[in-house]
């Protein structure tokens, strides 16, 4: 009895051995962080359905920069900020991915609000607000920057300039 566990102890530290080695190994080399809402850690994922009812995840965007944008149409520093948002859009949307996360309005609202000031980014519908609460969303409007990995650089509440957007989503002029 004593050698088997003695054999099955010596087995399971190869194991965990090569295990820690194969894992550390530069080509096996995945971005990982805590996932939260801070600076520095892993955005966490979500699934919402866009304008035109299809699902939506966060992840879904891994390889690209993510403005993530939450706002509402009744909210007047999120009307400010959008036509500064279209611009980004418009300029520099295959560098950047706008992903418009309107807080607690429906469909219809959202759509009438963006027709209504020709505006054709990406809108997310987080009608129970959710995603705003796992996100710790205190006012709108609340933006992140995301880098290719999904990792949060940058966290802003209120409304941010177009030149504030360039920066802050690392964008050279």
């Amino acid at each position: 009895m004593q050698k088997k566990i003695s054999i099955f102890l010596i087995a399971a530290l190869i194991v965990g051995g090569l295990s820690f080695f194969f894992l550390q190994s530069p080509g096996n080399a995945v971005v990982s962080a805590e996932v939260g809402t801070e600076i520095g850690m892993q955005a966490p994922d979500f699934t919402l359905k866009n304008m035109n009812d299809q699902e939506v995840n966060l992840s879904d965007y891994r390889g690209q920069k993510v403005f993530l944008n939450f706002w509402a149409s009744w909210c007047p520093p999120c009307r400010k900020e959008m036509p500064d948002m279209q611009k980004l859009h418009e300029e520099y949307g295959k560098e950047v991915v706008i992903l418009a996360v309107n807080v607690g309005e429906n469909k219809s609202t959202a759509a009438n609000f963006m027709m209504e000031n020709g505006l054709n980014f990406s809108v997310l519908l987080d009608t129970d607000k959710s995603t705003a609460q796992n996100y710790l969303v205190r006012g709108i409007p609340t933006s992140y920057f995301l880098d290719k990995n999904g990792i949060i650089k940058e966290k802003v509440v209120g409304a941010v300039s177009y030149e504030r957007m360039l920066e802050l989503n690392r964008i050279e002029k």
